[in-house]
């Protein structure tokens, strides 16, 4: 007779989803955050009309300096999700 796998708990749920590893589960944390980013339309505030990259506010005097970076969100989600599970 074959015997039924059973998955305990969110560990084992995120282990049989192949998120076992800190690593795989912040680059899915990130991807998310992008992809909710891109949905919104969020990363159009961090391009000028001709399509250059507004830099980053914290780290530029410019006048159209942007302190929503389109890819400051993403990493910050997939760093602390690395972190804290």
């Amino acid at each position: 007779m074959a015997t039924v796998e059973t998955v305990d708990g969110v560990r084992g749920v995120l282990v049989k989803c192949g998120l076992g590893q800190p690593s795989s589960r912040a680059f899915v944390a990130g991807v998310v955050a992008a992809g909710v980013l891109y949905v919104a339309g969020k990363p159009a505030a961090a391009f000028r009309e001709d399509g250059s990259m507004k830099p980053l506010a914290f780290f530029s005097p410019e006048p159209d300096a942007t302190t929503t970076h389109f890819l400051l969100l993403p990493t910050i989600a997939g760093a602390a999700v690395w972190l804290f599970t």
